[in-house]
């Protein structure tokens, strides 16, 4: 990988507001913290309290460890709490009274019963459970709330993100990559969005993978809706769903620059896939400089507006061009999957077509020209090579070959 610097990180978050490094300056740091001397089972119920404080992120949480040596004496300092966040919302102070008045422990039971209802666990940044990869971050959320299999994480997990409008060629370079890494025992990381997210959960489960998202909603209340589905079959199939927001939770806007901090927390590298100027998908990136992790971005056409935070990343040499799912594999140090794929003989018509389409994606009036043949055949063509699944559509304007095809070629 390319060297990247804090210079670039600011540079590509500087649309986000203040940097992480400018809040650990202010005294947020987890680093400098000692948690070794804690009872973690006494500590617990105040962790989990805390954390459903408004103000009480990951900054504030470790500057009330700092200041009170632990959450139950922060906890017990009542409103005083509040006096170390580094900012203090207007609900605040009447949600700490009630959160006090029905007291730290029996709003943990509630919690972690609410969660187990959801199907989830609560893992706070005490537990053995606790994702290693988030354990190294600073700053790092208190307490997480997960579905699904814990073991997801421990796995090598790569990020693959970029816009929710997403072109076709997106999609397509997201759920080959998907593929490729489930394919390789590799954990595909997203944030469950439409577009570039749900291709690469969705291609990932499909071959077989585990793939985690991220929510910047609860466990219970899965946001888009549209992908509630989808994050039952990412739980069924090994994966899981993680949040810092507890079930039951009324949440107003979605942290979306926290999330995808996390996202690139939990991963040793990060693709963006397809991003336009000023996408969420650079949030990421953007984490993932400063988390130290690998950068990739796939290129795009050079006059596509949805490629163009993906071709600066890579001009301003803030993140690697990848130009194949081998060559990610070869990067992170795995092996992808060859399995052989068979089909039934193609026609002379349906041949020429694969073929101009695994160069090139297209239209129908496009395969017209590239083909010289007329469009009868080419429409018929198109249906059967659909019908095998080696072509597939977005919108039903653009062909392009599926992942089967494409092993067809590489001849496995």
């Amino acid at each position: 990988m390319i060297g990247v610097g804090k210079r670039p990180a600011d540079h590509v978050a500087a649309s986000t507001g203040r940097s992480d490094a400018a809040l650990r300056a202010t005294g947020g740091s987890w680093r400098g913290l000692d948690l070794r001397g804690l009872d973690v089972e006494r500590e617990r119920p105040f962790w989990v309290a805390l954390s459903l404080v408004p103000g009480v992120g990951p900054v504030g949480f470790a500057r009330l460890l700092a200041q009170h040596g632990s959450a139950e004496a922060a906890w017990k300092a009542g409103r005083r709490l509040l006096e170390g966040l580094p900012r203090i919302p207007d609900d605040a102070t009447p949600t700490l009274d009630r959160l006090q008045r029905v007291g730290a422990i029996r709003l943990a039971r509630e919690v972690e019963a609410t969660t187990h209802a959801a199907g989830g666990l609560v893992i706070t940044a005490l537990d053995a459970a606790y994702p290693s990869s988030l354990a190294s971050l600073d700053p790092r959320p208190a307490v997480l709330y997960l579905a699904g299999d814990p073991e997801a994480l421990a796995a090598p997990c790569v990020a693959l993100v970029g816009t929710r409008r997403a072109s076709g060629y997106g999609r397509s370079v997201a759920a080959e990559l998907a593929d490729e890494l489930a394919r390789a025992g590799v954990t595909v990381v997203s944030g469950l969005a439409i577009g570039i997210d749900g291709a690469a959960h969705a291609a990932a489960v499909t071959a077989g993978g585990r793939s985690v998202a991220v929510l910047p909603s609860p466990i219970d209340r899965v946001y888009p809706p549209r992908h509630a589905d989808l994050a039952r079959r990412l739980v069924t199939s090994g994966g899981a769903l993680v949040s810092e927001v507890a079930p039951g939770q009324a949440i107003g806007r979605p942290d979306f620059a926290r999330r995808n901090r996390w996202i690139a927390g939990l991963s040793q590298a990060v693709v963006v896939v397809e991003a336009p100027d000023r996408s969420g998908a650079l949030l990421t990136a953007a984490a993932a400089i400063d988390c130290g992790r690998d950068l990739y971005a796939v290129p795009g056409p050079i006059d596509a507006a949805g490629s163009r935070g993906c071709n600066r990343l890579i001009a301003d040499h803030h993140a690697a061009l990848l130009t194949s799912p081998a060559a990610l594999l070869h990067q992170i140090g795995a092996t992808g999957d060859r399995r052989p794929v068979s089909v039934a003989s193609l026609s002379e018509a349906e041949g020429m077509l694969l073929y101009r389409l695994l160069r090139r994606s297209g239209s129908i009036e496009e395969l017209i020209d590239r083909t010289g043949l007329g469009p009868g055949a080419v429409a018929s063509g198109l249906t059967l090579l659909e019908a095998r699944g080696l072509v597939e559509s977005y919108g039903g304007a653009t062909f392009h070959p599926t992942l089967a095809a494409r092993r067809i070629e590489r001849g496995g």
